[in-house]
Order: C-alpha cells, then sequence, then structure tokens
C-alpha cells in the first residue's frame, strides 16, 4: 500500500512538472484552480505537447507526420519577440529577409527575393492568410494577429498540400490565438523602442457563466524608422541619403466569438511604409530617389464562422464558411524623362475579394483507424489590378479577373502496431486558372523505444500561379496562357529522442525536389515581359537540436542547418540560400518564477545575391530581461536586439538598383502589460 502511495506520488510529481514545463505563461487562476482539483489519476494523464495543423486534429508531436516545432506564449514573452518574424528567426531551419518594405520568409535554403514568402502557409487557427494576389506570407507589422494574440504558433515542416492545397508547398505555420478565457478580463499594454517606434493594445476576454466567449483586442503601431539611411547607388542625389523615409504605421483589430459548438473570428489590419530605397524602376521611368510620396499601403481582413461538434459515436464534424479580403494600394514617383513634367505619381492597385466554405468528417474505425475525409470550395470573387498616372492620367493596366476551385480530401491514420503508424492522405484540387492537381503524402511513425521516434516521410506540394502572375498585363508585360504551378516531391528521415525528463533531441535528413518555378522572363522577340515555369531545383541538408525544460522555467535550445539548394539547369547555388544557420537560446529564472533573463543568439554563412555579387555571413545577439507579479497583474520586459551592433546585409530581389540591403543595427525596446 505504501508503495502505490509513493508510486502515485511520484507520477502526480512528474505529471505537475510536465504541466509547469509546457503550460502558458499567461496561466488564469481558472486553470491554476482546475489544476489543484485534479485527482491524482487525471494529473498522471496531463499531455505532453501536442499539435493541431499537421493532420487538423490535435494530436502528439511525436505521432505527427511532420517535423514540428512550437513556440509558446511564455517563450514568445521572455524572447521579446516582436513580430511574427522574429519568432519564425528562432526556428530551426527558418530565416528572414527585409527589404525595408517587407518581411520575407526562407526555409531550409529557399527564400527567393521579391516572391513575397508564398510558399509557406500561414494559417490562424486554420484559416489561411495568404491572399491570392501575390500569395503574401505576412510576418511584420502588416501581420494580422498581434503576438500578444497568440497563445502558440506550430511550425509544421514539409509539404501540407495533402491536407491545405495551395502554398502549403514548404510547410504550415498555424497561429493559434488566445481565447476570451486566457485574457479573463481587460488587458493594456504598450512598448517603446529604438527609431520612434511605438505600440499600443488594449485587449478583453472572458468566458461567461452561460458559456459564452469573447475576446477582442485593438492594436496600434508606429515607428519613424531609421531617420538617415545611406545608399551609394543614389550618390547624386542628396548625397545619397535617404531622409526620414523608413516610417511606417499599421491599426489592426481581432475578435473571436464562440458558443458551444459555434465560433466567429475575424479581424483587419491596415500598415502604410513609406520606402527608402527607390525600387520598381523600368525601362519607361525611373523611380524618383528620397521623395516621401513613395509609400505602399496593405490592408486584409477575414472573417471564419464555424461549427464543430462529437457525435456519441465519435464521428467528428467540422464545418465552415468564411471571407477573406486583401487590398494593396502603392505610389510611386516617377521621371519619365520629360522636360515638361519631371514627376509622374503612379498608383497601383490590386484587390480581391474572396469566400468560401469546408466540411470535414473524422472517425476512428475498429480502434486502428483514423479516417478524416473533406471537401473545400473557394471562389475569389474580384481579382482587380489596377495601375496608372494620376496627372496627366494614363491607364496601363486595367484588370478584373476572377477565379476558383474546389477540392477534395482524405487521410488515414493507420495503427498498425502499438508502436507503429502509417499516416496516408491525398487532396485533390481543381483550379479555374490551370486545371487539375493531385498531392499525396505518406508518413510512417516507428516507435522502437518508448523514448525515441522515427519517422520516414514522403509528400508532395504545389504552389498555383497567383493574380499577379496569371493576369498583370501591360505594355511591358504580357500574359502567358500555359504558366502552371510550381511543384515539390520531398522526402525526410526525422529522428526524435527524449534523453530524460529534461532533454530532448530532433535530428533529420531531407531532400527536396523542386519543378516548374516560377520567375520573370523577357521575351527576346517583343521584348516584353511574362512569367514561366523556368527553372527547377534540388535542395540536400540536414538539421539537428537539442532542447532542454525544467519547471522553474530554465529552458534552452540548440540548433544547426546545413542545406545546399542549387538550380539543377544552371548548377549555381540559388541566391539569398545559407548553407550553414546556427541558433541558440536560453532563458534562466533570476528570482522565483518573477523575473527571468533571456539570451538568443543567431548565424548564418555567406548568401549570393540575384545579381552576381555575394553578402557575408554575420552572427547576432538579442537580450531581454522580463518580470511579471512583482506588482500584481503588471509585466515588463527589456530587450536590447543586435546587440553587439553587428552589421550585415540581406540580398533584395532584381527590382532594386542595390544588389543587397543593409539591417538595423542595436535597437531597444522597453514593454509593460498591465492585466486588470
Amino acid at each position: 500500500m505504501q508503495a502505490r502511495t509513493k508510486f502515485k506520488t511520484a507520477v502526480a510529481s512528474l505529471a505537475l512538472a510536465s504541466f509547469f514545463i509546457t503550460a502558458r505563461a499567461d496561466t488564469t487562476p481558472e486553470s491554476l484552480a482546475a489544476l489543484k482539483s485534479m485527482s491524482i489519476e487525471d494529473l498522471g494523464a496531463v499531455r505532453v505537447e501536442t499539435v493541431t495543423g499537421a493532420s487538423k486534429h490535435e494530436q502528439k508531436i511525436t505521432e505527427a507526420p511532420s517535423a514540428v516545432s512550437i513556440v509558446t506564449a511564455d517563450e514568445i514573452k521572455k524572447q521579446g519577440y516582436r513580430s511574427l518574424a522574429d519568432i519564425l528567426r528562432g526556428v530551426r531551419g527558418f530565416y528572414v529577409t527585409y527589404d525595408r518594405g517587407y518581411s520575407f520568409i526562407g526555409v531550409r535554403g529557399v527564400n527567393r527575393p521579391g516572391d513575397y514568402g508564398g510558399r509557406m502557409l500561414i494559417t490562424v487557427d486554420g484559416h489561411r492568410l495568404n491572399d491570392p494576389i501575390f500569395d503574401t506570407a505576412a510576418s511584420g507589422p502588416e501581420q494580422l494577429v498581434d503576438v500578444d494574440m497568440i497563445d502558440r504558433v506550430e511550425i509544421i515542416r514539409g509539404p501540407g498540400s495533402s491536407l491545405y492545397g495551395n502554398n502549403a508547398f514548404f510547410g504550415v505555420i498555424n497561429i493559434i490565438t488566445r481565447k476570451g478565457r486566457d485574457v479573463n478580463g481587460a488587458e493594456v499594454s504598450g512598448s517603446a523602442g529604438s527609431l520612434d517606434t511605438y505600440t499600443g493594445r488594449f485587449s478583453y476576454g472572458n468566458k461567461f457563466t452561460n458559456g459564452l466567449e469573447l475576446l477582442i483586442s485593438g492594436t496600434l503601431y508606429d515607428s519613424a524608422g531609421d531617420r538617415n539611411l545611406h545608399y551609394p547607388e543614389f550618390a547624386g542625389i542628396n548625397g545619397g541619403v535617404a531622409h526620414d523615409m523608413d516610417s511606417g504605421w499599421a491599426r489592426s483589430l481581432f475578435a473571436s466569438l464562440s458558443w458551444k459548438d459555434i465560433s466567429l473570428e475575424g479581424g483587419i489590419v491596415t500598415r502604410q511604409k513609406t520606402w527608402p530605397t527607390a525600387p520598381y524602376s523600368t525601362t519607361n521611368g525611373i523611380v524618383i530617389f528620397n521623395d516621401p510620396r513613395f509609400h505602399t499601403i496593405d490592408e486584409r481582413a477575414f472573417a471564419n464562422l464555424k461549427f464543430q461538434h462529437t457525435f456519441e459515436n465519435d464521428l467528428e464534424v467540422m464545418a465552415r464558411v468564411y471571407y477573406d479580403h486583401y487590398r494593396f494600394d502603392a505610389q510611386y514617383p516617377y521621371d519619365y524623362l520629360d522636360p515638361l513634367q519631371p514627376v509622374f505619381l503612379n498608383r497601383d492597385i490590386a484587390q480581391s475579394e474572396s469566400v468560401g466554405g469546408e466540411v470535414q468528417l473524422s472517425r476512428t474505425f475498429f480502434d486502428k483507424h483514423r479516417v478524416t475525409v473533406g471537401a473545400e470550395v473557394r471562389s475569389d470573387l474580384q481579382l482587380d489590378q489596377q495601375n496608372f498616372d494620376l496627372d496627366p492620367a494614363v491607364t496601363y493596366l486595367d484588370s478584373h479577373e476572377s477565379g476558383n476551385f474546389f477540392s477534395f480530401y482524405a487521410q488515414d491514420e493507420y495503427q498498425i502496431l502499438k508502436n507503429l503508424i502509417l499516416n496516408a492522405g491525398f487532396r485533390y484540387d481543381h483550379f479555374s486558372s490551370f486545371g487539375d492537381t493531385v498531392n499525396p503524402r505518406a508518413a510512417l511513425i516507428y516507435q522502437p523505444w518508448e523514448k525515441t521516434t522515427l519517422k520516414f516521410l514522403y509528400g508532395q506540394a504545389f504552389r498555383a500561379p497567383n493574380a499577379y502572375e496569371n493576369f498583370y498585363v501591360s505594355s511591358n508585360n504580357k500574359r502567358n496562357p500555359a504558366l502552371g504551378p510550381e511543384t515539390i516531391r520531398s522526402y525526410e528521415l526525422v529522428c526524435e529522442q527524449q534523453l530524460d525528463s529534461h532533454w530532448r533531441a530532433t535530428a533529420s535528413a531531407f531532400y527536396n525536389d523542386i519543378q516548374n518555378l516560377i520567375g520573370y522572363r523577357q521575351d527576346p522577340v517583343d521584348s516584353r515581359f511574362y512569367f514561366a515555369n523556368s527553372s527547377c531545383v534540388d535542395i540536400r541538408g540536414a538539421e539537428a537540436e537539442l532542447e532542454g525544460q525544467w519547471a522553474n522555467g530554465l529552458r534552452t535550445r540548440a540548433s544547426y542547418t546545413y542545406t545546399h539548394a542549387e538550380d539543377t539547369l544552371t548548377g549555381q547555388h540559388l541566391s539569398n540560400s545559407p548553407e550553414h544557420m546556427g541558433k541558440l537560446s536560453l532563458t534562466v529564472p533570476l528570482w522565483q518564477d518573477k523575473l527571468f533573463a533571456s539570451v538568443e543568439l543567431q548565424g548564418m554563412s555567406s548568401r549570393e545575391t540575384v545579381r552576381p555579387g555575394s553578402v557575408g555571413g554575420f552572427w547576432l545577439a538579442n537580450a531581454t530581461l522580463f518580470s511579471r507579479g512583482l506588482v500584481k497583474g503588471l509585466e515588463i520586459s527589456a530587450s536590447i536586439y543586435n546587440l553587439f551592433d553587428r552589421r550585415y546585409s540581406d540580398p533584395v530581389s532584381g527590382d532594386f538598383i542595390q544588389n543587397a540591403i543593409e539591417q538595423n543595427g542595436r535597437q531597444f525596446r522597453i514593454k509593460a502589460t498591465w492585466r486588470f
């Protein structure tokens, strides 16, 4: 009897430790009370880290058909992450480049400058955010969800088109948002930092006694940017200095409402950015440098109404309808070399309006097969693109198109043996723009020992030509009716090893075969430009990561990624593709669970630029001091980014006169959040 009691106590202790390792930093009084009320048997059943985006339902990471990373709200706060771009920079195999206009997500050696990151699918609670005009995978201030509203981010590597269709080329980034119960009252947050950067946020959330749950949050962002940026390529204008040309602002609103099995979620963000780099000069005109009228505005919004219920026969049903909006509005000051009018203001506008719906059924048969089937339909009612001069009024592009797709997908998770799972599925998509595509995925997940998991992964995915690539037609550009989707075949071997109760190691080797990459070409016959499926890429690489977590908040993670990405037609190494990336993060509790210090190191090797040349490798350090509970309801953090003021640059697209753009030096931020 005594031995049994000791055993139960040990199980409870381990479960409690596991709970606090994986619990969110914004743990509410309700969740703590629920934990205290658990029986010893319940504590023994506390679940380990799970993921929902890998198979469109919750499962253990060790059983997911992908190599998965999770970044929690606790980690976001303690590391001082300001945006989704910051979060991804800390994840193994990922890197983000910035051209002073947008941030672009790269993974495992592929980050083609200027393509807006459309080979990564970003979802919010399972709803896609990539727009149909440019495929934008927004990760900067134009991202719709404030990082303070993130419960966790699921980074799901590998082709995901078998469930998600378009854009899930290299993987899926699923943002899981906080709910009303997590906020449990009101929050006010504000920050001030370098480059005259300020943010403010107000949030309210609650779960009422009748079961209704509400969350609403609004955020303001404003930054003056670097007031003097030097570009020697424009030495003849203001000495090559862009003065007060790096400013930007953003306004966003996010809300969710749920009652029983029904939920409604939506949001909107508008962001304006002034560009100091003067890109997009053409054969007809030159963009004027150091002109504050050069700016872009991005606006995106969505609404998602969902019903989800599990019936008595274990049949799980999910049905949803959704709406998406995107608008891009840019103004460029041009010099067309007309002596009578030195400046022309050019406007570039794109807008999409989309509606769609999805139905998904899931059920377990014979205790061994979890079968998921679903269908999705989407109509892009409006895919408009316009380009024109204001005065005198001249129209160069006036395109009003539409598009649609429908799809069917199926997946079976078959428990062959107690320690062997076969996960296999496929998705069929039909696009009005190019026709059919079928993308399968298969994963064999083997657990030879209790703490060891081996994953043998294969998948195919695609990226459909977006509206810009399909329909941008002007005097300099023409349409290519034969334009088809990019495709990838991916093979990966993953080993996940739980070393003890604190340490976990992951290693993987991967090979990606990419066909029909879309590129910008010029027809030698008529000198007009067009998009074509013009290149193929082989990517070989390996990753390794070691992470440790303790119940007192001590956490560390170290990773290394090697990739070799080569254009198989030319034999050339891809531009903006580092062969080596290394990352190290450490969070140390300084006093109880109230004061923490974090440091993060990030480094990568040299990268080639689009035109002949390269940028050197670099490493940089970030540091954050974070406190909570020193004053009831108050959280305060102080962060320094690029601590040692390293100078480094990112390659940019051929639209720029510059080969690369220098990044920010040392910056700081002070942030306070008060919950009441």
